[in-house]
């Protein structure tokens, strides 16, 4: 089951959230959960397998 470990509104900060778990070795997903160009209301979250969850957090916090 994929957990949900981060949520941006910048596509550059989900992108390189992303990156930065990766480099990990741990699995991610980002997906657009919000999209609105014409508002500049976008909403990205990032999420990881529930058994990855606490190293994709500590990663997050360094």
């Amino acid at each position: 089951m994929w957990t949900t470990v981060y949520m941006t509104q910048n596509i550059d900060t989900a992108r390189a959230m992303r990156e930065k778990i990766e480099d990990s070795s741990i699995l991610v997903m980002m997906r657009a959960i919000k999209l609105d160009d014409r508002a500049g209301e976008n909403c990205f979250e990032i999420l990881v397998p529930s058994a990855e969850l606490k190293d994709a957090l500590d990663i997050i916090i360094e």
